[in-house]
């Protein structure tokens, strides 16, 4: 494949059905639109978005023969990242109730902080080794040393706001007050049932051979 628009067409359709299925990154980002409102969503997906510049980086420029001169590396991530998502996990399960009865009040936890759920959403992406054998697997059977550095750019670029913009979305519609309102009443089921996805996501990777 030579052709710049084609190279381009294939690796963003490729990306596009990647982002689009359910992983840990969309674990996190539904969590913690769900729990905090839209704009803990979306500082969430830039998070992860900017995880996406290393794992692009290292596809795109031919960085992955670090993997094969580290073998530690990806063992490393692999486990990295099974525990900050089993610790995902826990943080989710032990969600109490929002809604509280009228005898017994309970005021809602105050949101993290920006730079909390940022570190959250780019730690979710930065140790997600599937993450990074996708860009590595995807790129080098498209990109070539003949492939123009402006093209690699380009890609990086568009993969970068892409995936940034996938979870943006997500967490924009999510966030929608109308539907969270309407999601208020399962709010505490549905915090159990991401922490128990994200801790089989990461059990998931333990048990893997």
């Amino acid at each position: 494949m030579t052709d710049p628009w084609a190279i381009f067409a294939a690796v963003a359709l490729a990306h596009a059905l990647g982002v689009a299925s359910p992983g840990p990154d969309f674990a996190v980002v539904l969590r913690q639109t769900l729990a905090w409102g839209r704009r803990a969503g979306v500082i969430t997906a830039c998070g992860i978005g900017s995880g996406i510049v290393l794992h692009v980086t290292w596809g795109l420029f031919g960085l992955g023969w670090a993997v094969e001169r580290l073998p530690v590396l990806l063992p490393a991530l692999r486990y990295g990242g099974a525990v900050f998502l089993l610790w995902m996990g826990w943080q989710a399960l032990r969600t109490p109730p929002r809604a509280a009865t009228p005898a017994a009040p309970v005021a809602p936890a105050p949101a993290p902080g920006g730079g909390r759920l940022y570190a959250i959403g780019l730690a979710t992406n930065l140790l997600n080794a599937k993450a990074l054998l996708f860009f590595i697997a995807l790129f080098s059977s498209v990109i070539t040393t003949a492939t123009p550095v402006a093209l690699r750019l380009l890609l990086g670029i568009w993969l970068v706001l892409a995936t940034t913009m996938w979870f943006s979305l997500l967490a924009m519609t999510v966030g929608h007050p109308a539907v969270r309102r309407r999601l208020a009443a399962v709010a505490h089921h549905i915090d159990h049932a991401m922490g128990l996805v994200l801790i089989a996501l990461a059990l998931g990777v333990l048990l893997q051979p």
